[in-house]
C-alpha cells in the first residue's frame, strides 16, 4: 500500500513538472475564480487615484508669443495668408498671463499687460479674447477712434465690459494695472486729426513669460483688414522700443493734447517716430529724411508699397523719387490711391521716362475699388548714407498725405537685413499678382499727359472710384 501511494505521488509530481516545462497553465476551478473576484473587489477601492492637475491662477489658454520679424497678409490668397497677422495678434492675446487682483480689483503688477492702439475695432473674436484676458487677471487697455467706431457691435460689446475709467475711482496708482476700452475724439495727443496709430504691446506672454513685445502695423482690428486689404506687421522684443511705445500710449490714453506731441527715438538700428506734428514741411518729414540719404551709385533699389499718395506731402515725396529715378536708382511703386499731381510727376516722360508703378486693387463690376493694398512701407537697399550695402525698411501707420501730420501715427525705420529682406520678397510677390496692374483704370485724359481720367485732382475718400475706401 505504501509503495502504491509513493508511486502515485511520483507520477503526479512528474506530471506537474511536465506541465511547468511545457508552459501550460493550470486549469482554474470555480472556487479559484470566486476567490479571485472577491480579492479584486476587496482591493479595488485601495487603488491610487490620479492626482488632480491644478492650474495656476491666470494661466493663459494658449502658448504662442509672437516672435520678432515681419509678416504680411494677402486677401486674395489662402485663408492662412489672409489671416496671418490677425492670428498672431489673437494668439498672443490668448497667451498673456493673468493672475490675482488686489482688494481694489486691479491686476497685480506681476500680471500680464496688453496695450492696443487702433483706428477701427470691428472684430468680435478679438473683443472676446481681450475680455477673457481681463477676466483671468490681465490688465487690458485699448484705445480707438470715436467716430469711425460708432455703430461697431464688437467695440460696443467690449466697452460695456471693460468700461472706460482710467483707474479705480480715487486711486490713480491703479492706472497701469486697470483695464478699459476708450476712444479719442480727435487725435489722442493733439488737436484735430484722428487716432490713426496701430500697435500692440504685450508683457508676460507664453510659457517663457516673454516681456516687451511690440508689434507695429498698418492693420486695423476689422474683418476688412484681412478679407479686403493687404497689410504688414513688424514685431520686436527690444525693451527700449517697447518702452518708447508705452510712454506714448500712456499719454494717448488721457485723450488730452500735449505740448510736444512729436517724438523721435533712436535705439540701435531702430528709429521710431510718433505724430502728430501739425504743419510739418518737407524738411521735417521722416520719409524725406530717409530719402535724402539715398545715393544712386552702384545698384540702389527703392521698393514702395503705399496705400495713398496725395496732397502737398505726396507731391514733395514724388519729386524726390523722380529725382532719384532720373539719377539712376532702381525704383518701383505699388499704390492703391493717388491724385493727379502726384501721378503726373511720377509718370512724366522726361528724363528716364515714367517710374514703374502698379495699382494694387480689386474692383467690382462697376469699376469701384472693393479691395485694396493698405500697406505703408518703403524698403531701400544699396548706397544709403555712408554704406554701399545698406538694408533699410521704413513702415508704420502713416499714409503719404497731409492728414498724417495731424493724427496719432507711428512710423519706424529699421536698418537690418533680417527685417528688410521679407519686404523685398513680399514686394515681388505682390507685384506679380493679377490684382496689381498698370495704373490705367479708365480712359486717358488727352489734356493731362496720359493721366487716367478717374484719378482725381484732389483725392477724396468716399467719393468716385474711391467711395468704398477710407483714410485708414
Amino acid at each position: 500500500m505504501l509503495r502504491r501511494r509513493c508511486t502515485t505521488i511520483s507520477v503526479l509530481a512528474a506530471l506537474a513538472c511536465l506541465v511547468t516545462l511545457l508552459g501550460v497553465a493550470p486549469v482554474a476551478t470555480a472556487a479559484d475564480g470566486a476567490a479571485a473576484t472577491k480579492h479584486a473587489r476587496k482591493h479595488q477601492f485601495h487603488k491610487k487615484k490620479a492626482p488632480k492637475v491644478t492650474r495656476t491662477v491666470g494661466h493663459p489658454p494658449a502658448n504662442a508669443a509672437v516672435r520678432p520679424g515681419v509678416v504680411f497678409n494677402y486677401p486674395n490668397r489662402s485663408r492662412n495668408e489672409q489671416t496671418a497677422i490677425r492670428r498672431r495678434v489673437l494668439n498672443t492675446i490668448k497667451s498673456t498671463w493673468g493672475g490675482r487682483r488686489d482688494r481694489l480689483h486691479a491686476a497685480h503688477s506681476s500680471n500680464g499687460t496688453i496695450r492696443i492702439a487702433t483706428w477701427t475695432f470691428r472684430d468680435m473674436a478679438m473683443a472676446r479674447a481681450l475680455y477673457a484676458a481681463h477676466r483671468r487677471g490681465v490688465s487690458v487697455q485699448v484705445i480707438a477712434a470715436k467716430d469711425p467706431n460708432n455703430g461697431s457691435g464688437p467695440w460696443r460689446w467690449l466697452r460695456k465690459r471693460l468700461k472706460t475709467r482710467l483707474y479705480h475711482v480715487g486711486h490713480r496708482e491703479t492706472a497701469n494695472r486697470w483695464s478699459f476700452a476708450r476712444t479719442c475724439r480727435g487725435s489722442c495727443r493733439g488737436r484735430g486729426g484722428t487716432p490713426h496709430s496701430k500697435y500692440f504691446l504685450f508683457h508676460n506672454v507664453g510659457s517663457r513669460h516673454r516681456s516687451t513685445i511690440t508689434m507695429q502695423t498698418s492693420m486695423n482690428l476689422t474683418s476688412m483688414a484681412y478679407e479686403g486689404q493687404w497689410n504688414e506687421a513688424t514685431t520686436t522684443w527690444k525693451s527700449s522700443v517697447y518702452h518708447q511705445f508705452y510712454d506714448v500710449f500712456r499719454e494717448s490714453r488721457l485723450d488730452r493734447p500735449v505740448s510736444d506731441s512729436y517724438r523721435h527715438y533712436t535705439s540701435g538700428g531702430f528709429q521710431t517716430f510718433f505724430f502728430p506734428r501739425p504743419r510739418t514741411t518737407a524738411g521735417y518729414d521722416p520719409v524725406m529724411t530717409a530719402l535724402s540719404h539715398v545715393h544712386c551709385t552702384g545698384h540702389t533699389k527703392i521698393r514702395i508699397v503705399q496705400y495713398a499718395i496725395y496732397d502737398a506731402r505726396g507731391v514733395w515725396i514724388a519729386k524726390r523719387l523722380r529725382a532719384l529715378w532720373n539719377a539712376g536708382c532702381d525704383i518701383k511703386i505699388i499704390f492703391s490711391a493717388m491724385n493727379r499731381p502726384v501721378f503726373s510727376i511720377l509718370h512724366a516722360r522726361s528724363g528716364r521716362g515714367a517710374v514703374p508703378m502698379k495699382q494694387s486693387v480689386v474692383r467690382n463690376g462697376f469699376g469701384d475699388i472693393v479691395k485694396y493694398n493698405h500697406n505703408k512701407w518703403m524698403a531701400i537697399t544699396g548706397h544709403w548714407g555712408t554704406s554701399t550695402k545698406a538694408y533699410l525698411v521704413f513702415s508704420g501707420s502713416s499714409n503719404w498725405g497731409n492728414l498724417a501730420f495731424s493724427c496719432d501715427e507711428q512710423m519706424q525705420q529699421i536698418k537690418s537685413y533680417a527685417y528688410t529682406r521679407p519686404h523685398l520678397v513680399a514686394f515681388g510677390k505682390t507685384w506679380r499678382q493679377s490684382s496689381s496692374h498698370a495704373p490705367r483704370p479708365g480712359p486717358i485724359d488727352p489734356g493731362a499727359r496720359g493721366v487716367p481720367q478717374d484719378l482725381p485732382e484732389t483725392l477724396t475718400f468716399g467719393e468716385g472710384v474711391y467711395k468704398y475706401m477710407t483714410e485708414d
